[in-house]
């Protein structure tokens, strides 16, 4: 994994974003319903910077300088303790905001930000951002919609780690890689499967027994491609979907 580099930001004197981002970032769900003089407003200080994979955006314990969305590509959130262990907490995609509440809190991040693919991070300094939350009810708004969101996610996370087994968590893993809801598909593995297993939350060795257990609900892998001969029977194996969430 390499080091952090000095951000490359992509800004003009006049605003912090170049149109063409300011129009992109007024897509995302996150802002998607503020007026679009309300969104410039908030985005006045704002950069963009590019990192390449591998990357590191910013490090556990540092201080939240910016509230960061996910313009494009991949993040990873990654967790570690002293003696060198390590996980993947969560993933985020595009149009995903992380780690809102250290920022709000002033609180050190509790875990790294690393990129999993190219990507392109949006980054509203917290300062500002923290003003603009106490003085815009609208943005405040979003906020608590989306931090909601997250703990929700988040408790169904705890929820399937305590009453699911390793093959079943690999499952909804899988299913998540597919739009298909019926009949058979062929997923492609996005990550490593180092990531893939701290993700799970299970040892790389417990992947591939995983794996192997899944043989019997029709999942067959070759390498980064992983068949899936029926979706609603492994969507029931791992009671995909039965919950109240």
């Amino acid at each position: 994994m390499e080091t952090g580099r000095h951000p490359r930001s992509t800004t003009t004197p006049s605003h912090g974003l170049r149109p063409e981002d300011l129009t992109a970032v007024g897509r995302l769900a996150l802002f998607c319903d503020l007026p679009p003089a309300a969104l410039s407003d908030i985005t006045i200080d704002a950069s963009v910077t590019k990192y390449a994979r591998g990357e590191v955006i910013f490090h556990q314990g540092d201080a939240p300088d910016a509230l960061r969305v996910v313009l494009d590509g991949q993040v990873g959130l990654m967790g570690t303790v002293t003696d060198g262990g390590e996980t993947m907490v969560e993933i985020l995609k595009a149009s995903e905001m992380f780690i809102a509440a250290a920022v709000l809190t002033e609180k050190p991040f509790l875990m790294s930000a690393v990129a999993l693919q190219p990507s392109r991070i949006l980054a509203l300094p917290g300062e500002r951002f923290r003003h603009d939350v106490r003085e815009r009810s609208d943005l405040a708004f979003l906020m608590l919609t989306s931090m909601a969101k997250h703990y929700r996610m988040l408790v169904r996370e705890v929820k399937d780690l305590k009453l699911k087994s390793a093959a079943q968590r690999l499952a909804l893993y899988l299913l998540g890689l597919t739009v298909k809801r019926e009949g058979s598909t062929i997923v492609r593995l996005p990550h490593s499967k180092s990531i893939i297993a701290a993700r799970v939350g299970v040892r790389p060795e417990t992947l591939s027994r995983a794996f192997g257990h899944l043989k019997k609900q029709g999942v067959v892998v070759d390498g980064h491609a992983v068949a899936i001969a029926d979706i609603p029977a492994l969507r029931s194996y791992c009671h995909e979907g039965e919950e109240i969430i």
